[in-house]
């Protein structure tokens, strides 16, 4: 029998020590989920966190901007806004919220635009889902499919909106909306006045449950793009069919259905818009709808969920606040423990 001395041994231990080292990655690599035939694994994506943003301004004329603070990430939520004339009401050219980075893009005019308003925004940003926008032209109440597929595990949320009419020209307003319809991967608009309105057929496609329903929608859609500029090269018709024209942007998110806490709903008639109270906060708007009952009227302000002094208001009125409308809004309120 030969010894092997220590040195030797001590060589071959450190070269049996590298060759398992080499070979534990290559063990790994091959190992392999096995499952029952049929069986799919489903991978559990973070919900990620959310917070708040804000931005409040006077004296807009016409349209300009508010700066957030913070500024948005491109996953956001709306969830209050406020536009009020500052020198009586008008009839309606141009109205709109939509989220721009750092900056909130406000709307609110007549065919003229030199009329000075106020505004505010408030809004939940999120670290994960999707964001998109959709424009289109038509006229009354219509629906719009999203370009995008609806993602597995989440929930589709309003981002922004903006409805214009055509250049040199307003009219009153009767109804104006807009639904996200997270079944049919679409979103429902609405800009109304009297002109070659049956309001029968408006009542019947009134608020959210209306969404669910095959209810035949009172509008027509006319030309509906993903690229927003592509519908701008376009001019706004005075009428689409017998509806008066108008051009509709919808900016949307889909965020993560393991954020929500609850869903909820407020609705109302004439004269209680003030008493509105939430049961649960209101983080994400996912839809709202405002109606004059007895005829179309100039708008002095429109506001939903908006932070005024600390106070969370909702307003659909002219000069005087005795016309009898029906409203709703739907919202979702998020995990407070998901806040960052």
């Amino acid at each position: 029998m030969h010894t092997i001395p220590a040195s030797a041994r001590r060589a071959l231990t450190r070269c049996t020590l590298l060759l398992l080292a080499a070979a534990i990655p290559a063990l790994h690599a091959q190992v392999r989920v096995q499952t029952l035939p049929g069986v799919k694994l489903a991978l559990k994506l973070p919900a990620g966190t959310w917070n708040e943003s804000s931005t409040v301004v006077n004296g807009l004329t016409g349209s300009g901007n508010g700066a957030n603070q913070p500024a948005l990430p491109q996953v956001a939520a709306l969830n209050g806004f406020l536009l009020s004339f500052g020198n009586g009401d008008h009839k309606l050219r141009h109205v709109g919220v939509k989220a721009d980075g750092r900056y909130t893009r406000f709307a609110f005019a007549d065919q003229d635009s030199n009329d000075p308003f106020r505004a505010s925004a408030s809004w939940t940003t999120f670290t994960h889902g999707q964001a998109g926008e959709v424009s289109a032209i038509g006229g009354g109440k219509f629906r719009i499919q999203l370009p995008t597929p609806k993602p597995a595990g989440h929930v589709l949320v309003l981002r922004g909106f903006e409805f214009q009419r055509a250049d040199r020209s307003d009219a009153n307003l009767r109804n104006i909306g807009v639904w996200m319809d997270g079944e049919r991967n679409a979103v429902v608009v609405s800009l109304t006045d009297d002109q070659g309105l049956d309001f029968r057929g408006l009542e019947r496609s009134l608020g959210a449950a209306a969404l669910a329903s095959a209810t035949m929608l009172p509008g027509l859609l006319e030309f509906a793009h993903v690229e927003a500029s592509r519908v701008a090269a376009r001019n706004i018709p005075a009428m689409v069919g017998r509806y008066r024209g108008y051009r509709a942007t919808v900016q949307y998110a889909w965020i993560p259905a393991d954020l929500v806490q609850a869903e909820g709903t407020l609705a109302g008639g004439g004269g209680d818009l003030d008493r509105a109270r939430a049961a649960t906060p209101v983080h994400a708007l996912q839809g709202f709808e405002f109606t004059f009952d007895n005829s179309d009227h100039h708008l002095l302000t429109l506001a939903v969920n908006a932070d005024e002094r600390g106070r969370r208001i909702f307003a659909f009125q002219d000069n005087n606040r005795d016309d009898p409308l029906h409203w709703e809004a739907t919202y979702l309120t998020l995990k407070p423990e998901l806040r960052r």
